[in-house]
């Protein structure tokens, strides 16, 4: 056995629990509730209560004993989640059980008071909390149910969370609402709130008839009912405004307008009669005004019976005090009593007489009878002594304390009839009840110095008095606080430095003194004291320097003499230290000015003359810019006017059958080479041109004169236009075919020409002459030493024009005398060949310079040797003129200047050696054309 327990007591176990709470616990409030919770393990484990985290402790309102939790006296507040922890060095396990509190609903959202205008709709929100939540919430204004007032009954209504909304809201309204949820539990809570409804000021019950008495003061009243009050309440006589500040005094003296509005008539007479209405306003605005009210003037009642001065009686004794009175209509009595309401039972007569029975202490004190009627009220009043009672309690109880000491003063009440003795009853505000104190007070003393106080202790007093039938009830309870023990403080240190940075500057009228306020002054700066001297001693020169001024202009200076100043603030009757002193002298302190004859200072005046230079430079160069600027324009525009000259290679073209792509036999056939007679016949120098030779000279010649004249330009719409081919008579051929008239081409076949070029020359150096040349965009380049096709050949050289798809060179049928046998081109020295070089050339393009010697001479010396040049020209494809024209297209890019064009061809044509038919064709223009250009069109 001792074995198996060993094993047993050391086998080790985690905690478990062997009982546990449900998940849930209800409990009435007040209620006492237990929890338990076992467990088991080994080691045993120890058993905790934790209440929202927070561990719980065994006393107070919960207990722990042996892992049970008890609480007790369950109210709202211990609801929530208890959790059981039972922990070991095994481990630990936890139960969570929550505890339901079943009792009274909690308001948790109570309501608000709220303002709102008149028919908007006013919201009261009520929430509440409870277990069971079976709610229900009752609304109730003032002391009624909302639902059984019959104005807001339709008006209202409860939603299931308790909120209340009231529809439409009038001025009714207004008032007290109070909400109850309830559950059936329990005392039902309640909360209240106030709702105030705005509106715009209204008269409410004006009366038609309005009574003033005859002969006492009387009022006009305006009953007016306003949220916000009344600001202003304007009235109308016979219906006129009714301005009584206005008035004459002599028809409405002793008039005045009260603070509500209403009108103090001091004495009324017949100038008062008529028909009153008056508009209230507010900060809302009004709801219009009263009904008319007529004045009428009435008699006042009057006392019949006057009651006495005073009236003394013992108590309980009876006591009869007359009062009467009369009137038109009969007024009625009433008597009330000043101040404190008696408690005790008295009555009025129906002769208007005050009768008491029995006599009491509270029957002591002023009465007054009353005699009211329609017209007004009057008033009549008595003082009523009780004697043989106790005091009356003493009045206006005043208390002056120090540190450790109060006065304690008083008034006293009525004696009673008797010698009455007073006592000071004091104790700590934070004792309680039974801890009062009694001092007695000296005989025929109303007041009591109490010392032994302790310093920054709050203390209350109140005041007895006795005599010999009893003592009066006590005054009021005044709590003071004693004042605590003084702290001595240094007194604050007065500081004012003296004011800096004194300077002085003359002037034409006196001296000017400046300075800066001091850099530490405790209070603002009083006044400064302005010194001054000559000599040794200083002398005030102004002393009432207002503190916020920082120069003072010293004037009437003695002349040639030294002057010193220095400057002193004054701050609270305390008078800082000097502040540093400047020094100016006297002499020449007012000098006068340069003036000129026209009584100008030679500053001013130069001034004038440097602003008037500034201002005529600043036109000059304002008015030079704007030509410039102007130029500049005109030249612009001037361009955009007169654009440059456009270049036309042809003004007429004629399209051959060839060069249209439509050839036929018969048109081939018609075609020709050249004449073979020569024109280049005759002397170097000057020959003897063709006529048709001279006529396009003519022709050319007549062109650039007009273009140096500068009356004939061409513009690229009239080129386009221009450069058209015209419509040639043609028939049809005897095979059926379209030819053309061969007595109309035969003047073209033989000219060649194109009309105003005698001879040009095209090269890749000007391309203003090639615009099909650049237009191509896959040029031919052939090397020197291939043979190419005769259509493929330019008009002077080997190297080919580059032509569009679709062009075609027109040229003449092969003869023996321009083709071999072979299919080659003919020897230089061939006689076939120079006709067609010479005919070229009359086609080249050229550029003439201006006239010059140097260019003069060089062409002179170039043309010697034109004829050997000409012999040492490549054979070339001859194009026909109107060939050359038709294959020119418009140009892509802008044209340049033509004159710049034409005289670089110019300088360049003079470095060459031209042939003899080119350099005489140039020499004829040198002599006849005087104005140096040669132009295209």
């Amino acid at each position: 056995m001792w074995l198996y327990y060993t094993w047993r007591s050391t086998r080790l176990a985690p905690p478990t629990f062997t009982e546990t709470p449900p998940q849930y616990v209800e409990a009435k409030e007040g209620s006492s509730i237990t929890l338990t919770c076992m467990a088991f393990g080994n080691p045993k484990p120890i058993v905790t209560w934790l209440k929202e985290g927070d561990l719980l402790g065994a006393g107070g309102k919960y207990q722990v004993s042996d892992g049970s939790l008890t609480v007790i006296s369950v109210s709202r507040e211990d609801r929530g989640a208890y959790t059981c922890r039972a922990y070991s060095i095994q481990g630990e396990a936890v139960h969570t059980t929550r505890l339901l509190v079943q009792g009274p609903p909690f308001i948790v959202s109570p309501p608000e008071n709220i303002t709102v205008n008149i028919s908007q709709d006013a919201l009261f929100t009520c929430q509440a909390e409870a277990y069971p939540g079976n709610l229900t919430y009752t609304w109730y204004w003032e002391e009624e149910n909302v639902y059984f007032k019959n104005d807001l009954k339709l008006r209202v209504r409860i939603l299931i969370d308790g909120t209340l909304i009231i529809f439409r809201v009038k001025p009714e309204d207004s008032g007290k609402y109070t909400c109850i949820p309830s559950n059936s539990l329990g005392r039902s809570p309640s909360a209240f709130a106030y709702l105030t409804v705005q509106y715009p000021a209204r008269v409410v019950n004006m009366p038609p008839i309005i009574y003033v008495p005859i002969g006492i003061h009387g009022y006009i009243r305006c009953p007016v009912e306003a949220e916000p009050p009344v600001t202003i309440v304007k009235w109308n006589k016979d219906g006129r405004p009714l301005r009584i500040e206005k008035m004459s005094p002599s028809c409405y003296s002793g008039w005045n307008v009260m603070e509500d509005g209403s009108i103090r008539i001091e004495e009324a007479t017949e100038e008062a009669l008529g028909t009153y209405t008056c508009v209230p306003y507010n900060a809302l605005g009004t709801m219009g005004q009263s009904p008319p009210a007529r004045l009428v003037l009435k008699d006042p009642p009057y006392f019949t019976v006057l009651p006495g001065w005073e009236y003394r009686q013992e108590a309980g004794r009876e006591l009869l005090i007359p009062c009467a009175a009369a009137g038109d209509p009969f007024p009625v009595i009433a008597w009330r009593k000043v101040g404190k309401p008696s408690r005790s039972k008295h009555n009025t007569l129906p002769s208007g007489s005050l009768q008491f029975r029995s006599l009491s202490k509270d029957d002591h004190g002023e009465w007054e009878c009353v005699a009211t009627n329609i017209v007004t009220s009057i008033t009549a009043s008595t003082h009523l002594t009780v004697v043989g009672t106790s005091p009356h309690a003493p009045s206006n109880v005043r208390v002056v304390v120090s540190m450790t000491s109060a006065n304690v003063s008083w008034e006293p009440g009525y004696d009673g009839g008797y010698e009455q003795t007073f006592s000071v009853w004091m104790k700590r505000a934070q004792f309680g009840p039974h801890d009062w104190l009694s001092l007695p007070v000296p005989s025929g003393s109303s007041w009591l110095l109490v010392d032994t106080l302790e310093p920054e202790t709050a203390y209350q007093f109140s005041v007895l008095a006795q005599n010999k039938l009893g003592t009066s009830s006590f005054s009021e309870v005044v709590t003071v606080n004693t004042l605590a023990f003084p702290v001595t403080t240094p007194e604050p240190l007065v500081l004012v430095t003296p004011p800096r940075c004194l300077t002085a500057n003359r002037t034409q009228q006196g001296v000017l003194l400046s300075w800066l306020p001091p850099a530490n002054h405790s209070f603002p700066i009083d006044h400064y004291i302005m010194e001054f001297r000559v000599g040794e001693r200083w002398e005030i020169l102004d002393d009432a320097i207002l503190g916020s001024d920082n120069d003072f202009f010293a004037k009437d200076l003695s002349q040639d003499t030294w002057y010193e100043f220095r400057v002193l603030a004054v701050m609270q009757d305390l008078i800082s230290e000097p502040s540093n002193i400047a020094g100016v002298s006297s002499t020449d302190v007012f000098p006068q000015p340069d003036l000129t004859d026209d009584g100008l200072a030679r500053p001013v005046l130069a001034g004038i003359v440097a602003t008037i230079c500034f201002l005529a430079a600043a036109i000059l160069f304002s008015t030079l810019a704007a030509c410039f600027v102007n130029k500049q324009r005109k030249r612009k525009l001037k361009r955009k006017k007169d654009p440059p000259l456009s270049i036309t290679h042809c003004r007429k073209s004629l399209e051959s059958p060839l060069s249209s792509g439509k050839v036929s036999p018969e048109s081939i056939r018609t075609l020709r080479p050249p004449s073979e007679s020569s024109d280049d016949q005759g002397p170097p120098g000057k020959r003897m041109l063709s006529p048709s030779k001279e006529k396009e000279l003519s022709l050319y010649k007549k062109t650039k004169r007009a273009i140096s004249s500068k009356k004939y330009s061409v513009s690229k719409a009239e080129a386009e236009a221009e450069a058209t081919t015209p419509i040639e008579l043609i028939s049809r051929g005897p095979d059926g075919r379209f030819v053309m008239d061969p007595s109309e081409m035969e003047p073209s076949l033989k000219t060649r020409r194109i009309e105003g070029f005698p001879f040009v020359e095209e090269t890749d150096m000007y391309p203003e002459f090639r615009q099909s040349d650049e237009e191509n965009d896959d040029p031919m380049m052939p090397s020197s030493g291939s043979s190419l096709p005769v259509d493929s050949m330019d008009v002077f050289g080997e190297i080919p024009s580059p032509r569009r798809a679709g062009e075609e060179i027109l040229r003449p049928e092969p003869t023996s005398t321009t083709l071999s046998t072979s299919g080659k081109r003919p020897s230089p020295s061939q006689n076939a060949a120079a006709p067609e070089r010479l005919e070229a050339l009359k086609y080249q393009r050229i550029k003439k310079p201006k006239k010059s010697s140097k260019g003069s001479s060089k062409s002179k010396k170039q043309s010697n040797g034109s004829a050997s040049q000409v012999q040492q020209l490549p054979n070339s494809q001859v194009l026909w003129p109107d060939e050359a024209v038709c294959l020119r297209k418009k140009k892509r890019h802008p044209r340049q200047d033509p004159f710049a064009r034409l005289s670089a061809l110019k300088d360049d044509l003079c470095h060459r050696q031209l042939p003899e038919d080119q350099t005489a064709i140039l020499n004829s223009v040198d002599h006849d054309d005087s104005s140096g250009h040669a132009t295209l069109l």
